[in-house]
């Protein structure tokens, strides 16, 4: 009844995503060519001769011959079909004890709960069915590793903040209805900004990707993190031709010092006048990386994958307009929600104040879920510094 291949080829694996209902960037066939310091298969499930599931299975070896086999945001399998999934999972077994995988990583794409932070009625399409799923993984040896709200815990953040962009009934919202929603923003939109020359734009050209990089290491240094070189962005653009799109928001100094002269706002016009002196007359304040979902039916989700900004004349209130600019470029390509991406389980960190304001919904996705595949999974899980060291290099 069921025929399972590690080596499914690309139309065949492009065309189940694009019917797919519910897909993450992650688990395309080009994430193996962007995540190309991991090993990958990418797998495939037949029954009765149909596709009836993929995945992309990234390969890490964390020390000598023991690997680990870490599957993001997959499978792509009806979760609430319990042979199917009983038929992906032995075969995706036999794969890893082949390749000497320890264990199989799993954070499927469905949710616990997602809700409107407004309390507003919406349809649950993300946690439809999720204690099914969530059972039918139990059942077939899966553990389970709980709800972690530090959202650096899990290899993928546990709670993220969808922007909704369509009603409860998962009509597409038009700009207007949009608008409507962002009492909070609505302000800094539109005619705000045109009058103080802030313009925004949207790239795929490679070349821009320096003015990209740019601005993330400002926001590195500013935040003592570390993000992407511009070498991991270029993979992105060349592998998701056409669905990655880099967005700039941008300020015209001469005309926002012109703006400031009708209004007679002489403290500012010191602040800008300096800053013009020292970094031009036009500058780029604010950046993100936006990608377009593959899948051409069922919930359409794009997602807000990296983002900077340079705290320079906050009360531009760029990054906002930034956001709105994403979202509405979302819903005129018919998704349904733009992930915000990550923030913390608590919700009261400054991400999440942050990313409320735009007609927000909290999606508690389910987790992580370990299949154990060598009896050295307990003595890892236990041995906590040896977890640690593999949780960085997998983070990589």
């Amino acid at each position: 009844m069921y025929i399972f291949t590690s080596d499914l080829k690309k139309e065949g694996y492009d065309k189940f995503i694009e019917n797919y209902p519910m897909a993450s960037f992650m688990q395309e066939y080009n994430w193996a060519n962007v995540k190309d310091n991991w090993a990958s298969f990418h797998c495939g499930l037949y029954k009765d001769e149909k596709l009836v599931g993929v995945c992309l299975i990234l390969v890490k070896k964390v020390f000598k011959n023991i690997k680990l086999f870490y599957i993001p945001r997959g499978y792509l399998i009806d979760f609430t079909n319990f042979e199917d999934l009983k038929a992906m999972t032995e075969n995706i077994k036999k794969l890893a004890k082949e390749n000497k995988a320890y264990v199989v990583k799993i954070d499927p794409n469905f949710c616990l709960s997602d809700n409107s932070f407004k309390d507003e009625e919406v349809e649950h399409i993300y946690s439809k069915d999720h204690e099914i799923k969530h059972n039918n993984l139990i059942k077939l040896g899966y553990k389970y590793g709980g709800v972690k709200k530090n959202m650096h815990k899990n290899l993928q953040p546990q709670y993220n903040v969808f922007a909704a962009i369509c009603d409860k009934d998962s009509n597409i919202l038009t700009e207007e209805e949009l608008l409507k929603k962002y009492k909070r923003v609505k302000s800094y939109l539109g005619d705000f900004h045109k009058k103080r020359g802030v313009t925004y734009e949207v790239s795929n050209d490679i070349k821009d990707v320096d003015r990209l990089v740019e601005l993330l290491k400002i926001t590195e240094k500013r935040q003592n993190i570390n993000l992407r070189n511009k070498e991991y962005f270029v993979k992105i653009l060349n592998n998701y031709k056409d669905r990655a799109l880099m967005f700039f928001g941008n300020v015209d100094l001469d005309k926002y010092l012109e703006f400031l002269k009708e209004n007679n706002n002489s403290e500012e016009i010191i602040e800008v006048e300096k800053i013009k002196e020292e970094l031009g007359s036009t500058l780029t304040l604010s950046t993100g990386l936006l990608l377009l979902p593959q899948n051409k039916v069922g919930v359409r989700t794009s997602e807000y994958v990296y983002g900077g900004n340079n705290v320079l004349l906050n009360k531009l209130h760029i990054s906002d307009g930034l956001i709105y600019e994403m979202i509405k470029y979302s819903m005129n390509n018919n998704c349904l929600y733009c992930n915000l991406g990550g923030v913390e389980g608590t919700l009261d960190d400054r991400l999440t104040s942050f990313k409320q304001k735009f007609n927000g919904r909290i999606m508690e996705f389910i987790g992580e879920y370990d299949l154990p595949i060598s009896k050295i999974y307990y003595p890892i899980k236990i041995f906590y510094p040896i977890l640690i060291k593999i949780y960085k290099l997998i983070r990589k």
